[in-house]
């Protein structure tokens, strides 16, 4: 079964300068290597989806510039439907990261083009059509309760990622978009900033996931223990987690199978440069089954 995804959020270039050491001001560092790549959490859901075998479409904003060819081109090599990508004048956002030895980072975004993610930035009925599920992933509060709430008119199941930035202005600022949520995504750092008493809350569903940790769905008290691992590149792990998540979830796997396959798709990312690298259905029916759980690799065998 071919399930129909809908994933908005930010779409940015980011380039990567590795360096010795990340610089103090007024001093200056070499680059031993530069790197560009697709950014953006959005982007990488996305990519997770569809690398598990399902059609996602991308709502999102490029600038009118060369970097939005190479995020839409990027895109596209994924699988992914780009027809209800937004032009705009500003543009296209990026980020530039410092990485040093050690793997600390000092980074600067420009958000660009993705400030146009604002309510009425696109025709729901025309941007939802056909879809059976809609996530949102580091976006405003303001941007996500008009874009739920709009999903659940059209009776489209909804889930979002806040991200650490939205999160830290506190629970308040969520609280009314969480009426149109069926599953929030948070990670440990994310939870303790919203102060969130997941006993007092029916809805949404709340997913926390905790890295080498594990997972946990605290309303079920569900916890899924992490796979044992040699970590790479962590980036992205938490983005290979929900789009493995909401598989699962769409497909009516149980609740703690689905976080058992979302904590073997973020273990897989995490052996991989790159944020973009989740697995794919065979790659993650061949891990779960070289970790002896037969049962579910046989979920996503070809």
């Amino acid at each position: 079964m071919t399930l129909k995804f809908a994933v908005s959020g930010n779409a940015n270039i980011d380039i990567y300068y590795f360096v010795e050491k990340i610089p103090q001001p007024d001093e200056a560092v070499e680059a031993l290597d530069i790197r560009t790549y697709l950014g953006g959490a959005a982007t990488n859901i996305a990519t997770g989806i569809s690398k598990l075998g399902h059609y996602v479409r991308f709502i999102g904003f490029v600038g009118s510039d060369p970097e939005a060819t190479e995020v839409l081109s990027e895109l596209k090599k994924r699988g992914i439907d780009v027809a209800h990508v937004k032009s705009s004048s500003k543009q296209t956002g990026r980020v530039i990261v410092l990485l040093d030895k050690e793997g600390r980072r000092a980074m600067i975004a420009h958000r660009g083009a993705n400030s146009e993610l604002r309510p009425g930035a696109f025709d729901p009925e025309e941007t939802l059509r056909d879809i059976d599920h809609l996530h949102l992933s580091s976006t405003s509060p303001e941007y996500s309760y008009w874009f739920f709430r709009e999903a659940k008119k059209m009776g489209i199941s909804t889930s979002w990622d806040p991200g650490m930035t939205i999160c830290l202005r506190g629970f308040k600022s969520i609280e009314n978009v969480l009426q149109y949520v069926d599953v929030l995504f948070l990670n440990e750092r994310e939870n303790e900033a919203l102060k969130i008493d997941p006993a007092s809350m029916e809805k949404p569903l709340i997913i926390i996931k905790r890295g080498s940790e594990g997972s946990e769905a605290p309303q079920y008290k569900i916890k899924a223990e992490a796979f044992r691992v040699k970590a790479l590149d962590a980036t992205g792990a938490g983005d290979a987690f929900d789009a493995a998540f909401l598989v699962a979830w769409k497909r009516k796997i149980g609740l703690k199978e689905s976080l058992v396959i979302a904590n073997a798709a973020g273990a897989i990312k995490v052996t991989r440069l790159g944020a973009h690298s989740s697995p794919t259905a065979s790659e993650l029916a061949e891990f779960l089954e070289k970790n002896g759980i037969e049962d579910l690799a046989r979920l996503f065998k070809p």
